[in-house]
C-alpha cells in the first residue's frame, strides 16, 4: 500500500516557513510521503498569514486553488489567518480543518485519528489548550456539508513552546530554527500580539538539539527566527547567547539572523555579529517610518535618529554588513510632508533593500480606530514612489560588489536557467549552472548584474 501523500504551502514571513518545516516533519514521522504543493495529494496544509489584508486575499485563493487541484484531499488552514478572523477562513468552501496559531502541531495526529471532521468528535483531548469549539453543519450554496472542525484557542500562548523535532527542509541548503514566538510590543498596525500572544522563548536545549539535526541532514546555514528575537530570555540567556550555541555546532558553516527590531539589539549582539567567523553579516531591521511623528502615532519605540546612529554604528563596526528593512506607506494621518521627510530618510540610510507595504487596516488594532485615513490613490502613489528608492537602493548594492569575489551558498536552478545563492549579506548571485552544485560554498567574482541578481563566476 503507498503511503499517504501530504502538501504544504506557505504564506508570509520566515517564522512561518519555519513553522511549516516543523508540521511536515510531523506527518513525515508519521508515514506520509511529503508532495510538492500542487500535485494530487491525501492532504493539503495551508499556512496562513493576516499581515495585510492582500495577505488574507492570497489565503483564500490558495484555499480554493488546492480543493481544485485534488477535491478528495483533506484541506487545513492553520496559523495566523486562521486564528485572527476564524469566522471568515471556516466559510471557506472546501476547507476541513481550521487550526489556530498553537494547535498545528497536534495536526498530524488530529488528522491520523479523525481524517474527516465528521469523524472529529474527539478532537478536544488531543491539543493543549482548551476552548477550542466545533461548529455544527450547515447550508451552502453546494448543497449541506460538513463544517469544518475548528480548533483555535482563546488564548494562544498558554502551552508548552519547546517542539521535539526538527523542521523539513527538503530542497532547502538554508534552514531555519524557530526560537521565540508571541510579542509584548503594541504596535498600532499590528496583529500579531493577539493572534500569537505574549513573548516567550524556547529553551536553549531545544534549539540546540534541533541545530544538531539540521545539520546532520545536510544544512550549512542555520537561520534563527521568531515573531520579536531581540527579546529572547530563557534561564537568563538572550539571543547572543543562541547564536554562539548555534555557531559552535560542528558542521555548522553560517549562522543568521532574521528579522530583528533595532531596539531590542544589544552590544553582545552587535559584538558576536562582528567578530564570528560563521556570522552572516546581514540584518533586517523594521524601520516603518522614517517620520517622528508617524512613528509616534505608530507607537514605535525609537526615533528616526535613534535609528540612524544605530545603522552608522552597526555600518562602522561591519562595512560590508548587509541592511534591509520594512517600509509602511500611507499610515492613518501621514501627511505629504511626512511621507516625503520618510522618503528623504531612507534614501539617506546605507540599505540593501526594501520591503515596502501599503497600509492596510487590521481589525482589533489601534490604528483601525484612528481618524484621517488615507485614501487608497494617495497611498498607491506613495507606494510607487517608495518603490523606485527601493530599485535604486538594491541597484547601487549590486553595483557596488562589481569586481569583488565573495562567497555564496548555492541553492537549486531557477526557472530561469540560472543556479543562485546568496552571500553572507545577503547579495543574491547567479552563476552557470554547471559550474557548481546545490548546497555548495564557492568564490564567486562579480561581473555584472540583472534587475533580480548579481552575475558571476567562480574564481
Amino acid at each position: 500500500m503507498k503511503p499517504p501523500r501530504a502538501s504544504f504551502y506557505t504564506l508570509g514571513c520566515r517564522l512561518n516557513q519555519a513553522e511549516t518545516a516543523l508540521i511536515a516533519e510531523t506527518f513525515r514521522e508519521r508515514g506520509y510521503e511529503i508532495a510538492e504543493h500542487g500535485s494530487p495529494v491525501d492532504v493539503a496544509v495551508i499556512n496562513t498569514c493576516s499581515v495585510t489584508e492582500h495577505a488574507d486575499q492570497r489565503c483564500r485563493q490558495e484555499i480554493r486553488k488546492v480543493r481544485r487541484r485534488s477535491p478528495s484531499a483533506v484541506v487545513c488552514a492553520v496559523g495566523c489567518y486562521a486564528q485572527a478572523d476564524t469566522a471568515t477562513v471556516s466559510g471557506i468552501l472546501g476547507v476541513d480543518y481550521v487550526v489556530g496559531t498553537d494547535g498545528k502541531y497536534a495536526l498530524a495526529q488530529i488528522i491520523s485519528e479523525s481524517p474527516r471532521p465528521s469523524d472529529a468528535s474527539g478532537l478536544k483531548p488531543l491539543v493543549r489548550n482548551q476552548g477550542l469549539r466545533r461548529p455544527q453543519q450547515e447550508n451552502t450554496e453546494a448543497g449541506e456539508r460538513m463544517a469544518p472542525a475548528v480548533l483555535v484557542s482563546q488564548r494562544p500562548d498558554t502551552g508548552e513552546f519547546d517542539y521535539p523535532m526538527a523542521g523539513y527542509y527538503p530542497h532547502s541548503t538554508r534552514a531555519n530554527i524557530k526560537i521565540q514566538d508571541g510579542c509584548d510590543s503594541c504596535c498600532a498596525f499590528c496583529l500579531l500580539p493577539r493572534v500569537r500572544g505574549a513573548a516567550r522563548s524556547r529553551s536553549m536545549e531545544q534549539i540546540v538539539a534541533e541545530g544538531h539535526e539540521l545539520v546532520r541532514r545536510g544544512h550549512k546555514e542555520l537561520v534563527i527566527t521568531g515573531v520579536n528575537i531581540g527579546t529572547y530570555n530563557c534561564d537568563g540567556k538572550s539571543v547572543a547567547d543562541v547564536l554562539q550555541s548555534i555557531s559552535e555546532i560542528p558542521g555548522v558553516q553560517r549562522v543568521r539572523i532574521s528579522s530583528i527590531e533595532p531596539s531590542t539589539i544589544g552590544d553582545e549582539l552587535l559584538d558576536w555579529l562582528a567578530s564570528s567567523p560563521k556570522a552572516c553579516r546581514h540584518l533586517h531591521l523594521p524601520l516603518q517610518s522614517g517620520d517622528d511623528a508617524v512613528l509616534s502615532r505608530m507607537k514605535r519605540v525609537y526615533t528616526a535618529s535613534e535609528y540612524a546612529r544605530f545603522i552608522e554604528r552597526a555600518k562602522t563596526m561591519m562595512p560590508d554588513l548587509g541592511l534591509g528593512t520594512d517600509i509602511i506607506v500611507g499610515f492613518p494621518g501621514e501627511t505629504d510632508r511626512e511621507f516625503d521627510q520618510t522618503l528623504r530618510f531612507v534614501e539617506q540610510l546605507p540599505l540593501s533593500y526594501l520591503h515596502v507595504f501599503s497600509y492596510s487596516e487590521r481589525p482589533k488594532t489601534a490604528a483601525a480606530f484612528y481618524d484621517d485615513k488615507n485614501d487608497p490613490a494617495r497611498i498607491k502613489e506613495r507606494s510607487e514612489r517608495m518603490h523606485e528608492v527601493a530599485t535604486r537602493k538594491k541597484q547601487a548594492f549590486f553595483d557596488d560588489h562589481i569586481g569583488r569575489k565573495v562567497e555564496v551558498l548555492f541553492e537549486t536552478v531557477d526557472a530561469d536557467g540560472w543556479r543562485k545563492g546568496f552571500t553572507g549579506s545577503y547579495l543574491r548571485v547567479g552563476i552557470e549552472p554547471e559550474t557548481v552544485g546545490e548546497n555548495r560554498l564557492a568564490n564567486v567574482e562579480v561581473s555584472g548584474t540583472t534587475p533580480d541578481f548579481c552575475v558571476g563566476a567562480l574564481r
